[in-house]
């Protein structure tokens, strides 16, 4: 759980809405730091494929862009498992080791909710809900068993362990507590964009990130033990090279499955967002600020 009393900020929204520009501005502008909320973008050697921002400086785990701190960027191995419950834990340090105000910033819906909703969590709770029912039925045993936790898959008896349908349950019900504790004093703004803009940018955007060096980082990752079947590997941006080195598919395909995924996910994005009824809907900085602004006035 999170115990912290003060004004905390969330820029949520889908994917290449401008979240990451917008709060560096709002920080700056009301004395804060910012703290990560997407689920990919925690992973060290997962750069370019999640769109990491690119850091001025870095020290001691918190990078400096523009001037501003962030927190929880690049601070895990993907080879490493990392759950609610360790994310949990990583922002109450850095909540404790800061002054000014919070700006929570992702387009992870679940990660944000387990901050402000205060979710109670067990150490040994995961995070698995990217995919939809859809996706999940076209995936192997081997990937839907690398969605899992260890020691969820362990708890499964071995018919089951092998059983697509039932590994797929197990995924969808996520095993996470969603009994919440006090919630935190919060101002949750949404940030979108049109379809058809959303569209153009995600197209924009693969094709940046194959022009900074996608296709490499993703053979390097292989070239020193990654693999397909591990979760973080399952990320949109690296899981459609899955045959592309072996000569299976070409990389303009590969382009077409990742624009092709991440519409998908903006689509469930929006979902969930829709879902938080106290949501504030934000066009611009303008209306950022202002509403930014009217919360701390009362808080």
């Amino acid at each position: 759980m999170i115990n912290y009393s003060k004004p905390v900020i969330v820029i949520a929204g889908p994917t290449v809405t401008g979240k990451s520009s917008l709060a560096i501005k709002l920080a700056k502008d009301i004395n804060g730091y910012i703290i990560n909320a997407d689920s990919r973008q925690v992973y060290k050697e997962l750069r370019i494929g999640t769109a990491q921002p690119v850091p001025d400086i870095v020290k001691d785990d918190v990078w400096y862009i523009n001037g501003v701190k962030h927190y929880l960027y690049g601070h895990v191995s993907a080879k490493k498992r990392y759950n609610l419950y360790q994310y949990q834990k990583d922002v109450q340090r850095a909540l404790d080791k800061k002054n000014g105000i919070p700006v929570l910033v992702g387009g992870t819906g679940l990660y944000i909710d387990c901050i402000v909703y205060n979710y109670k969590l067990k150490q040994n709770e995961y995070f698995s809900t990217e995919y939809s029912r859809e996706e999940l039925e076209k995936m192997s045993v081997k990937e839907l068993q690398a969605k899992l936790e260890k020691e969820t898959l362990e708890k499964l008896n071995s018919s089951d362990r092998n059983n697509p349908v039932r590994l797929i349950r197990a995924i969808e019900r996520g095993g996470v507590n969603r009994e919440k504790g006090e919630v935190l004093n919060h101002l949750y703004t949404v940030v979108d964009i049109e379809d058809n803009e959303l569209k153009e940018r995600i197209s924009k955007r693969v094709d940046l990130m194959v022009e900074q060096g996608l296709v490499e980082e993703v053979k390097d990752l292989l070239d020193n033990g990654f693999n397909f079947e591990m979760s973080a590997m399952q990320s949109i941006g690296y899981r459609e090279f899955d045959g592309y080195f072996e000569k299976n598919k070409t990389l303009e395909q590969v382009k077409d499955e990742i624009v092709l995924h991440t519409i998908q996910y903006s689509k469930r994005q929006r979902t969930w967002f829709k879902r938080n009824r106290n949501i504030v809907k934000v066009d611009g900085y303008k209306n950022l600020y202002e509403e930014a602004l009217k919360f701390l006035s009362i808080s």
